[in-house]
């Protein structure tokens, strides 16, 4: 029997060998569902990886990678992996005067951008400090004329990388061994709330082990749904998304925009979800003002059943127990209230469910709770892999 993965690479090749066919991301283009295996996957952070090379990123450099939640990032994150390499994501929304301080380390040479915005801005960023020198683009909407030097698509990348793979015998094999246990598996940035913001190195034992030992405590389940649309320079992307879903072979769904989370989340009903407490607020508010406007008789059974089942949540934390006549009106309350509520979130499915950053007002987190959605409070940050403590079931 084979020991357990100690890297991210690791896992992603026992995942193409032992889940091959399992879907690894699923992400809306156009409104359609686009699927990849892992084996699929594997294949293509081969190539990436095998191109990265070719551009001459070695081991101990950064790949800078900015841009929303998108396979392709995802992908070259994994490539610069394999090379020993790390990637530094970026949040997209860094104004291009602040971007030299998200690229002080790592002497980064390469970088990933997902659309004309961000290459925009790391040309900019090149002129002011001379890196990167090379700029590789996802998507090819208004940079197919008239591009700036040294700026290229990433299809171009792979088709490198895959005729690297097919010449070079022995290269495939050689790339999918390279990644150690204690080589930096990201770098991420801290909020800069007391100073600049400061560069945090992940190693791959610490997150393999983060999150090994979160799945112990039951916060992970293997081949969890997942939905990516937290932003990808976040640890909790990072860790609670694209490696959780390598380590635990889960599956990652990519709204097609941020403007369309809302609704892909519907399609998607992950099992596993983690938002913010202002997310939730919000959240609540779009309940209520939607409740606000429905007919008399939904307003009329909302305001009838939710009291009653804030008041039983409230109950069951104090650790008390249900009557029988509260629990038969938690099952019309499911059937008639919460169940659509819960289907109309997108969370229909959902099992383990978080919220952290800061702290949550009790009567959005009663609210959730009591429609059956059972959140939990967690705190860590970057340093820690994003999680240190949760609230366990009471």
């Amino acid at each position: 029997m084979s020991a357990a993965p100690d890297t991210l690479i690791a896992a992603l090749v026992a995942n193409a060998r032992d889940h091959g066919s399992s879907i690894a991301f699923r992400e809306r283009d156009y409104g359609i569902w686009q699927e990849t295996s892992w084996q699929e996957a594997l294949g293509r952070v081969l190539a990436v990886a095998a191109g990265l090379e070719a551009l001459g990123v070695k081991a101990g450099q950064a790949v800078i990678v900015v841009g929303d939640n998108r396979a392709n990032l995802y992908v070259v994150m994994l490539g610069a992996m394999m090379l020993r390499a790390f990637p530094a994501p970026i949040f997209p929304d860094v104004p291009v005067d602040q971007l030299d301080i998200y690229t002080r380390f790592g002497a980064p040479a390469v970088a990933i951008a997902e659309d004309q915005e961000q290459v925009d801005k790391l040309v900019g960023l090149r002129e002011r400090t001379g890196r990167p020198a090379q700029i590789v683009f996802d998507d090819p909407r208004g940079l197919v004329i008239d591009r700036p030097q040294d700026v290229f698509p990433l299809d171009e990348l792979v088709r490198t990388g895959a005729a690297r793979l097919a010449a070079e015998p022995g290269l495939a094999e050689s790339l999918k061994a390279r990644a150690q246990p204690d080589d930096i598996a990201v770098l991420l940035y801290s909020s800069g709330t007391t100073g600049l913001p400061k560069g945090v190195p992940l190693k791959h034992r610490n997150v393999m082990r983060g999150i090994g030992n979160a799945a112990q405590g039951g916060y992970f389940e293997p081949g969890e749904e997942l939905f990516a649309y937290l932003p990808t320079a976040w640890v909790g992307d990072f860790v609670f998304t694209l490696s959780a879903a390598i380590a635990l072979h889960g599956t990652i769904n990519i709204p097609e925009r941020q403007e369309t989370v809302a609704h892909d989340i519907r399609a998607v009903a992950p099992t596993f979800y983690l938002a913010a407490p202002r997310a939730w607020d919000n959240m609540l508010t779009r309940i209520q003002v939607g409740m606000a406007d429905s007919t008399p008789l939904k307003r009329r059974l909302f305001d009838w059943f939710m009291p009653r089942a804030i008041a039983l949540e409230r109950k069951r934390l104090a650790g008390g127990e249900a009557t029988l006549l509260e629990r038969l009106t938690q099952q019309a309350g499911e059937f008639l209230i919460y169940g659509p509520l819960k289907d109309h979130l997108g969370l229909s499915r959902v099992e383990r469910v978080f919220t952290g950053g800061e702290a949550m007002g009790e009567d959005t987190f009663l609210f959730f709770r009591a429609i059956g959605i059972h959140l939990k409070q967690f705190y860590g940050q970057t340093e820690t892999c994003g999680l240190s403590a949760a609230q366990i079931e009471g």
